[in-house]
């Protein structure tokens, strides 16, 4: 299974789900919020891939309904 994206946690080289998805679910809220400000500053599209380089990693990771692959 290819596990390249996501986060790695605290920088010791390991990919905890929960950790990431609290982040990833902070960083899309950030933009809902205040997706006109980041617009604003020219930081929307980082936040966005930001967002996208993390739950493309969820969506690698689930390869079948009720699998999940994870460390």
């Amino acid at each position: 299974v290819d596990l390249v994206g996501g986060y790695y946690d605290a920088g010791d080289h390991v990919k905890f789900g929960l950790p990431m998805a609290f982040t990833v679910t902070m960083l899309s809220w950030s933009v809902i919020e205040y997706g006109d400000l980041l617009e604003e500053m020219g930081e929307l599209t980082h936040a966005l891939e930001a967002i996208k380089w993390g739950t493309d990693y969820f969506i690698k990771a689930h390869t079948d309904p009720n699998v999940f692959w994870g460390e």
